[in-house]
């Protein structure tokens, strides 16, 4: 099996997904981009965003752009640690929240869209290969 192809496929759905997220959302703002942090920002208490840049494979010049971008559209606050001012502590708003319903919706019709009618158990193999993939590949630096 040329497994090359494999990372051609990946990609290409990525950047598909990125330019129609970018076409779909209408929130001040949000890009495809920044809608990824806000949901992983989302799903935690409070996050660092070095956690943001480690987690989702990002480099720290965008998340700090687009962390100032979220602080801007108020959907999420940057608050220094009371006891190490070298940390920073990203939350969700209440607007952030909102947004990430309207962000999810998007996502899940774009992937209905594209899933059609694989199965659910197609789906639950592809998704534990992913994973585990994904967990494989932070070695890479």
């Amino acid at each position: 099996m040329d497994t090359v192809r494999l990372g051609k496929y990946i990609g290409a759905l990525h950047r598909r997904f990125q330019t129609a997220m970018n076409h779909e959302l209408a929130l001040p703002e949000i890009n495809a981009s920044n809608a990824n942090f806000l949901l992983f920002i989302g799903e935690q208490d409070r996050v660092t965003a070095k956690q943001i840049t480690t987690e989702l494979a990002i480099n720290k010049g965008l998340v700090s752009r687009e962390l100032t971008r979220l602080e801007t559209g108020q959907y999420i606050t940057r608050t220094p640690d009371d006891k190490d001012h070298r940390t920073t502590w990203v939350r969700i708003t209440p607007k952030g929240l909102t947004a990430c319903k309207t962000i999810r919706q998007i996502k899940q019709s774009l992937w209905d869209q594209v899933l059609g009618d694989t199965t659910d158990t197609d789906l639950e193999t592809i998704f534990t290969h992913l994973a585990d993939w994904s967990e494989r590949a932070k070695q890479f630096k």
